[in-house]
């Protein structure tokens, strides 16, 4: 079995993202329910680039319930359409980076939401080898939060 790294493990009162579940950090949010919260990235790949989270602090996808697993990909489908409507994307990547080894720099399970417009695929092949590329920005909090309006004015109602 293989070993699973916990070394970047932080607890939840440390955790930038728990803080923002409780309100204790800015975000823009986009949706939220009992157990799931979307929110912006606040160094997006692509406009639109949105986090979905558990709101319990998990630091890998190995150590989520069932339950809260279910919760979050309930929620993916909804959020993907919602984006790619928002933004007028012809497609949404979702990506899940776990551990030090597979890129994750916060540690609180998170899935990356990016809307992919035009021909801005962040694929790139040559021969047999295949690389993805992404260079982050850092857009201010009023764009954050407006994007997130834009996207929050799509969600279906309930």
């Amino acid at each position: 079995m293989a070993r699973v790294d916990r070394s970047e493990a932080k607890p939840g009162s440390d955790c930038v993202f728990c803080r923002i579940v409780r309100r204790q950090a800015p975000a823009s949010r986009v949706f939220e329910d009992r157990r799931v919260l979307a929110f912006m990235d606040i160094n997006p790949v692509r406009s639109g680039h949105l986090l979905v989270i558990p709101k319990a602090h998990r630091p890998q996808i190995w150590e989520m319930s069932a339950a809260e697993f279910a919760a979050v990909y309930r929620s993916l489908p909804m959020l993907v359409r919602t984006l790619a409507r928002a933004m007028g994307a012809g497609a949404v990547d979702v990506l899940n980076l776990n551990g030090r080894a597979g890129g994750q720099t916060v540690y609180h399970v998170h899935f990356h939401l990016i809307p992919i417009v035009g021909n801005q695929s962040p694929v790139r092949r040559e021969g047999r080898r295949i690389a993805l590329e992404f260079v982050q920005g850092s857009p201010s909090r009023a764009r954050l939060d407006a994007l997130a309006r834009r996207i929050r004015r799509r969600l279906p109602r309930s």
